[in-house]
């Protein structure tokens, strides 16, 4: 390639990475500035006042589950507004707050409304409604963020397009059973039912928990706020509870409900404090470790860790450097940073792993960032073997960019990933989980990788490179050898399109064998579990459609004369071919890996 070339092909990579750098930062500020606290000056002061981390870490049962009170909230509070904030309100005040002050939410915009297409409808009949320039700028709002209030969804009018919507069960009877779950859950009588944070006093633990409506209306020093009595009926104490147990738990929580509704937030945080204290002592002997519990609060509060990857981009782009600058500070600067992303990585693997007690590949969230987890781990070992080759730097990127990109899904999808941590389907207790998953899953992101480095050498041959290629595929490729017997992937002997190509091939084959394995462990466990191996399901289809792909890859590398862009095309097509299997498959067919 001449020197005109490669300082053009450099110049525009250099353009590119401004454009993404630009794009994803104009990104983030949209994010806040649609989440921006609209919140009044003295309701955000009290929501800022108030501590409710001693709360947080306390426990629920909820689900034949036992989580923390944060945790419990953060799942709450989505099936109400989905994955926005409430006025810039941490979901622990908002689920606190809709309980006890729940005339203050009735024509808030609350209720989260997913998807362009029903909102639209919704907007046509709000305004036909009601015509004019406030309920204009309302729905404006509307379509950009998804929320609505209560009242306005349950004007007649509103509620014969539910009623029509509903009717529609492929496109919109969804998002209306979401909207009629999010008016049951936002009730006070529903949240104050799901408190179930009091344990049994006779250590019974095949007993569910107490609720706080059927303990807070014991006898005590404090008396119960009016509101609260028509949240609930008043019934007998659990007999398996004393006097002074009962009372150790209604008074601080009679006290907190009274604080919240006079907006005394030292009261408020006085009262936490006593019922945080107060509910581990009832059974010491069997109330789940607060060190988890304090974990889980603290890996919800924040974020998931899922902006980890911010550090993956900035690894991403230091290596792209690297590689087409040839830059050594910047692969030295590129490997430390992508390091620190997978040491944060595997620390957010880890605690959710301690958190969930059970190894996180069990949903969407967890298969997606586990997925790239172990190809950033991979891309961390194959570096140590091709460290002095010229390759060396290219599977950091390719994980780094896989990283990056399954952490961006997970940060800004959170309604299409949820994060938050249930129990898992009957089908999915069993040992093919932990085996078969993680082999497609690592399959997967192997295909993505490989589909970087194609893209790579696609973008290189635009740029007008010369169509060369590993002239050993593969696995080989990390060994040898030119037509004379030179090392051709010895750094500064091996061309630009050798080595992206080597790549690629290393990567393919062995994501082949690997979604090979995958698949036949896959009929084993429908063997097992359903009583057919194989059953055309969508997901079992498009899996070997991929693994089709990559067959025809190899076959067709032997024939062609133009082999680097035969394989780096038929890479990206695998690679789309698996995203659409992940991604299409799961949210918009149905099938019986629905859930997977």
């Amino acid at each position: 390639m001449n020197r005109i070339t490669l300082r053009s092909m450099r110049s525009a990579w250099l353009a590119a990475l401004v454009v993404v750098s630009a794009a994803l930062i104009a990104l983030m500020s949209a994010q806040r500035a649609a989440h921006a606290d609209t919140t009044p000056a003295a309701a955000k002061s009290f929501a800022e006042a108030v501590d409710l981390r001693p709360l947080g870490t306390i426990a629920v049962q909820t689900d034949g589950r036992i989580k923390s009170m944060s945790s419990f909230a953060n799942e709450m509070m989505g099936y109400v507004s989905g994955p926005r904030q409430i006025a810039g309100q941490t979901r622990l005040f908002t689920y606190f707050d809709m309980l006890f002050r729940p005339d203050a939410y009735r024509d808030a915009d609350v209720i989260f409304v997913k998807g362009s297409g029903p909102r639209k409808r919704i907007v046509d009949r709000a305004i036909s409604i009601e015509d004019t320039p406030e309920m204009r700028e309302r729905m404006r709002a509307f379509e950009e963020s998804g929320l609505i209030s209560e009242s306005l969804l349950l004007k007649p009018e509103m509620v014969a397009l539910l009623r029509e919507m509903r009717q529609d069960l492929i496109r919109t009877a969804k998002v209306v059973d979401a909207v009629d779950s999010a008016i049951t859950v936002k009730s006070p009588r529903f949240l104050l039912s799901k408190l179930r944070i009091v344990p049994r006093g006779d250590g019974d633990l095949e007993q569910q928990w107490h609720g706080i409506d059927s303990v807070m209306f014991a006898d005590g020093e404090v008396p119960l706020p009016g509101s609260m009595l028509l949240q609930a009926e008043k019934g007998p104490a659990p007999a398996d509870l004393t006097p002074e147990q009962l009372a150790a738990v209604a008074d601080p929580w009679r006290a907190f409900v009274g604080a919240w509704l006079r907006v005394d937030a030292e009261g408020v945080n006085k009262a936490v404090a006593d019922l945080a204290a107060a509910l581990p002592k009832i059974d010491p002997a069997n109330y789940p470790d607060q060190n988890r519990l304090s974990w889980e609060y603290w890996y919800f509060a924040n974020g998931h860790m899922t902006k980890v990857w911010l550090v993956y981009l900035a690894a991403s782009v230091l290596l792209l450097m690297a590689f087409v600058w040839k830059w050594p500070m910047a692969k030295v600067l590129g490997f430390g940073v992508f390091g620190i992303a997978v040491l944060l990585h595997t620390a957010a693997v880890m605690l959710r792993w301690y958190i969930a007690d059970r190894w996180p590949n069990s949903n969407m969230f967890e298969a997606v960032t586990t997925a790239a987890w172990m190809g950033a781990l991979s891309a961390v070992f194959i570096e140590w073997f091709t460290r002095r080759t010229a390759m060396s730097g290219l599977f950091a990127l390719g994980g780094a960019i896989s990283g990056m990109v399954a952490l961006m899904a997970a940060y800004f999808l959170p309604v299409q990933l949820n994060p938050n941590i249930t129990n898992m389907m009957p089908v999915l207790h069993d040992m093919w989980l932990y085996i078969h998953t993680n082999v497609i899953i690592f399959a997967y992101v192997l295909i993505f990788m490989a589909a970087v480095s194609a893209a790579l050498y696609i973008a290189y041959r635009f740029f007008g490179g010369a169509p060369t290629y590993a002239k050993v595929g593969g696995a080989a490729s990390l060994i040898v050898a030119g037509p004379n017997g030179e090392q051709r992937m010895v750094d500064g002997r091996a061309g630009i399109g050798e080595i992206l190509d080597g790549v690629t091939m290393v990567l393919m084959e062995v994501s082949f064998v690997l979604l090979w394995a995958g698949i036949v462990m896959g009929a084993i466990w429908a063997d097992h579990s359903w009583g057919r191996p194989w059953g055309w399901d969508p997901k079992e289809v498009f899996s070997l459609n991929t693994f089709l792909v990559f067959a025809v890859l190899i076959h067709v590398r032997l024939k062609a004369k133009d082999k680097g862009m035969w394989t780096a095309w038929l890479a990206v097509i695998g690679a789309a071919v698996m995203l659409f299997n992940w991604i299409v498959i799961n949210f918009v067919i149905t099938g019986l890996h629905s859930y997977a």
